[in-house]
Order: C-alpha cells, then sequence, then structure tokens
C-alpha cells in the first residue's frame, strides 16, 4: 500500500529536468537507467462486432510514469487517464432517433517497451529515434450503455418496434494491449507517436471492448 501511496505523489509532483540523469540512477550493478514523467493524448476508434454497434469514437490522455533501462532497452512504466467516447445512434422509421449514452471511462494499464534502438549520442537526427514495441495489461473502468447490442432491449408491442430509452452497468474490464511506436529523444526529453491496439474482456454483462488508439506522447526526464 504504501508503494501505490508513493507512485500517486511522484505523478502528482512537478516536472524537472537534468540532462545528466544517469550520473544519479543506477542501479546496484551499475546499469544506468532514467525515469520520465509521461503525457499522452489519444484518439479512440471503437473496432470490433460488438463495441461499433453502441460506441463510433472518442478522445482522452494518460499521465505515466517510466523507468528506462539503458543498456537492455527496456522500458517499464504505468499508465493512469480518462477517455471520453461518442455513443452511436439508430433510427428507426417512424419513431425518434435512438442515443447511446456516452461513454467516460479511467483505464490503468502497467507495461512494457522494447526500444529497438537506444540513442548513444547525439550527433545527428537518427541518432536521436527511438522506435519501441510494447504490450500492457490493463484494467478499466466505466458506466458502459449497451442498447443497441442487447437484444432484450428490442421488443414488439401492440404499436410495433421500439427501443428502451437505456440499458447499462458500470463496472471494470481486464485487457491486453499491445503498442508501437517511434520517439524522437533529446538529452532532457522525448516525443513522438504511438498505436495501439486495446483489448478489454467480457465482464458480466459489459461486452467486449476493442479500440484502436492514435496517440502522442511527450516524456520528461526527471532529475
Amino acid at each position: 500500500m504504501k508503494k501505490v501511496f508513493l507512485l500517486a505523489f511522484t505523478l502528482i509532483i512537478g516536472f524537472n529536468f537534468n540532462a545528466n540523469s544517469q550520473s544519479y540512477h543506477r542501479l546496484s550493478n551499475g546499469q544506468p537507467y532514467d525515469i520520465f514523467y509521461i503525457i499522452k493524448p489519444a484518439y479512440f476508434k471503437a473496432y470490433g462486432d460488438d463495441f461499433t454497434k453502441n460506441y463510433v469514437s472518442g478522445a482522452g490522455f494518460n499521465l505515466g510514469l517510466e523507468y528506462q533501462f539503458q543498456e537492455i532497452k527496456l522500458g517499464l512504466g504505468v499508465e493512469m487517464g480518462y477517455s471520453f467516447i461518442q455513443g452511436n445512434s439508430y433510427k428507426i422509421k417512424y419513431l425518434p432517433r435512438k442515443y447511446v449514452k456516452n461513454l467516460s471511462q479511467v483505464p490503468l494499464t502497467i507495461y512494457a517497451n522494447y526500444y529497438l534502438h537506444n540513442q548513444e549520442s547525439y550527433f545527428s537526427f537518427f541518432d536521436r529515434l527511438k522506435p519501441y514495441v510494447g504490450i500492457g495489461v490493463g484494467a478499466i473502468w466505466g458506466n458502459y450503455d449497451y442498447s443497441l447490442s442487447n437484444e432484450d432491449n428490442k421488443d414488439y408491442d401492440s404499436f410495433g418496434y421500439y427501443l428502451r430509452e437505456y440499458e447499462g452497468q458500470g463496472g471494470i474490464r481486464v485487457g491486453i494491449l499491445p503498442r508501437a511506436g517511434l520517439l524522437f529523444a533529446t538529452d532532457n526529453y522525448s516525443f513522438g507517436f504511438e498505436i495501439g491496439f486495446q483489448q478489454y474482456f467480457q465482464s458480466d454483462r459489459l461486452e467486449k471492448q476493442q479500440q484502436i488508439t492514435y496517440g502522442f506522447t511527450y516524456m520528461y526526464i526527471i532529475d
């Protein structure tokens, strides 16, 4: 529990820059590592057979903390943020349009990135490029409306076909989140872009959630 409070405190405090951080951050075997604060705004696009019936697209952001181990080209990090996804709509003849309730979610992800190239110098543009691939495991909480994909919401009465106003459930899903990206690194920070595929598994009445994420990454080094 103390580690959780320490991580939360670290994410809140201000940003510091230092080009010589490797002089301060070393493992017991002498291996250097850097610590980065991360800001990731992103755009989400619903994907798959289930999630696209109820939701279209949205946007959000993550705040994160990552440890990058230089010699083994590995980054370990944690992210937490907020996402907003627009609900879909459906029109039945002679009846008002049905709008699915917009979705607000809070994701938490633990991940590992493998950097295909860690710069050893800054003498050229290509020395500063850091492509990477990664995988994350995460949990996401939200209030979800599945009106358009739930057959129980569709019924017949003496007046014809109708849709209920709202059918949803709040809860937590867990998922797998592969990703790939490219960073441009300087002495004190890195920035670039990332694309990821997020698959959160079905939980109780919450259907499977799949989405493609396009985002920007901005990383500040910690003294």
